[in-house]
């Protein structure tokens, strides 16, 4: 078998393909239906547990006239078409964008837009708040995963990856991908986060305090959401969304600024009464479903790393937009610099907390720190690129040193075997978004760096060892799969998911990113086609009722969205 990126390669990228056999290999242009004459390097890389078999890598770089290809063995074997120009990654990119807006709550999805994939309203009636009388009217955001629930901490972090990707290189963000607002003068990356964006403001309590999630007491069976008739309850405030909250409201006042200033100016606010909440409820509210209620949980046993990102926003923001805009918000330089200092003293307090010893909270071998778990690389990626370093050198030569650590440790990985930053116990459910997630703290590590005077060589490998991640998820895996519907020969086309399950049509939208592969066996189809003695990157089962190998999720695809934006910009 021959696997490898079936979506393409940029023309002067390096390119690598993985065979399980040694031999002689070639490659053919299929436009002018020839041998190539270039050459094909070929490594032994080992023995790879996750795929359970020898490993040999293809170094095809010499390819880079612009042209469709595939390789082939002297035995025969094939490996998927690929592609080779310049922007061979924006299809790609822009439809992990608008799998947002096929998430949306409580609005149609019409036929202009949607396509064959239109749909009606859903969610429309208001929110029972528990043991009360009281019914709120929460509308917009997305839905989360394959479930129709609303999870603040999930949608905070899906879009800090999309704003953080649009600050760093918003050169990649200049297409339309033809949702309602498109051509509003507002480019469509933040048409979309607003649509979440909107929803989370209205999580918020007056105190600052934000609720953890709006969901029924149970999952409804597959039906399309409009279909959906059990009743949506907000639960409980926790210490994890307020803190989320805080951050991506602060990234959100930064930059929708220049768009829309009264916008951006009621996102610090928010920001910053989520930030007093937190000085004043020191203590982690770990979130745990109450008694009867089953959907996602999203618990957290520490919320030093959510307190760290969120005081880190606030340092760096909660004076950016200030006294030009709202005297009255901002106030007196004194108070300005009065809250500054609270804000500096929480974020190392919080930071040093996080060094001394925060737990990996699933066994996975090292923190990426860009989930919803763990958001200590959004933290470090507050301090490292604030452009006026107002967290001051120690903290961010800290900051610094733990993005080069884990950038470090997730190179050396790909020394052997598949080169990929995986280890046999980071098959967990949703290992795509590590594996999405550890290409991300590659690019901003890099991209930390190169802001120094002099650019160290090892950017280019931490930007080579990103680009890895991404091939693994385009195809270049043991079975040979694109995890992105819609892309590549052979695509995942069975997602565990309510509206494509139910929608009467036989291929889902494009632009979804499965889970993937989990060791952990946690459903009952998974365990049909493999046991323990499986290889990792082989517990796998593309089929719609294997929850922890196939659903879809908004902070998974939002991950993977920052990598390809970075490498299409």
């Amino acid at each position: 078998m021959i696997s490898l990126n079936e979506t393409g390669f940029l023309p002067e990228a390096d390119k690598l393909a993985v065979s399980d056999h040694d031999g002689t290999f070639r490659i053919i242009d299929d436009n002018e239906k020839k041998q190539v004459d270039v050459n094909i390097s070929v490594t032994e890389a080992g023995f790879d547990e996750t795929a359970g078999s020898d490993i040999y890598r293809l170094d095809f770089s010499e390819v880079r006239d612009l042209g469709i290809y595939h390789i082939e063995s002297a035995d025969g074997d094939c490996s998927s078409t690929f592609k080779v120009e310049p922007h061979v990654y924006r299809s790609l990119k822009n439809a992990l964008l608008k799998f947002f807006y096929f998430q949306r709550c409580g609005c149609a999805l019409y036929e202009k837009h949607a396509g064959p994939f239109k749909r009606g309203v859903c969610h429309s009636k208001t929110v029972k708040v528990p043991g009360t009388d009281k019914e709120l009217p929460i509308k917009k955001g997305w839905h989360d995963a394959g479930d129709y629930g609303r999870y603040s901490s999930a949608g905070a972090v899906a879009v800090a990856h999309m704003l953080y990707a649009f600050e760093l290189f918003p050169e990649a963000f200049n297409e339309a991908v033809n949702i309602p607002e498109s051509g509003n003068g507002i480019p469509d990356v933040l048409n979309e986060c607003r649509y979440e964006l909107d929803f989370l403001s209205e999580m918020q309590d007056e105190d600052g305090g934000v609720h953890h999630k709006v969901t029924s007491r149970v999952f409804c069976g597959f039906v399309m959401p409009e279909e959906d008739t059990f009743d949506q309850e907000l639960f409980s405030v926790t210490s994890m969304s307020t803190a989320d909250f805080a951050a991506v409201m602060c990234i959100a006042s930064r930059v929708y600024e220049p768009y829309d200033p009264s916008f951006a100016r009621d996102c610090l606010h928010q920001a910053y009464l989520a930030g007093q909440w937190l000085m004043e409820n020191p203590e982690n509210t770990d979130f745990r479903n109450p008694e009867g209620c089953n959907t996602g949980e999203y618990e957290d046993g520490s919320d030093v790393d959510e307190r760290m990102w969120a005081f880190a926003e606030l340092l760096r923001t909660d004076h950016y937009i200030g006294h030009e805009h709202d005297r009255s918000f901002a106030g007196a330089d004194q108070q300005v610099q009065s809250r500054q200092d609270r804000y500096l003293a929480h974020l190392m307090t919080e930071m040093d907390l996080y060094i001394k010893d925060h737990p990996h909270s699933d066994g996975r071998s090292t923190d990426d720190g860009f989930g919803w778990q763990d958001v200590s690389s959004l933290g470090a990626l507050a301090v490292v690129f604030d452009p006026d370093n107002y967290a001051g050198e120690e903290v961010r030569g800290k900051m610094l040193s733990m993005l080069c650590k884990r950038a470090d440790a997730f190179v050396a990985m790909q020394d052997d075997g598949y080169p990929l930053s995986m280890t046999d116990k980071d098959y967990v459910w949703g290992s795509n978004m590590v594996v999405a997630n550890r290409a991300n703290v590659l690019i901003i590590t890099s991209l930390a760096l190169k802001k120094g005077e002099e650019v160290p060589e090892k950017c280019q490998r931490y930007e080579e060892a990103a680009m890895n991640q991404v091939h693994y998820i385009l195809g270049m895996n043991a079975i040979r799969t694109s995890y992105v519907t819609g892309f590549g020969e052979h695509p995942f086309k069975n997602p565990h998911n309510r509206v494509t399950a139910s929608d009467n049509i036989d291929r889902p939208f494009p632009g979804m990113l499965s889970g993937g592969p989990c060791k952990l066996l946690l459903d009952e189809e998974i365990k049909k086609s493999a046991d323990e003695t499986t290889p990792a990157q082989k517990c796998y089962k593309d089929h719609y009722m294997s929850y922890s190998t196939n659903e879809i999720a908004i902070y998974w695809n939002s991950s993977l969205l920052f990598s390809v934006a970075f490498f299409d910009r």
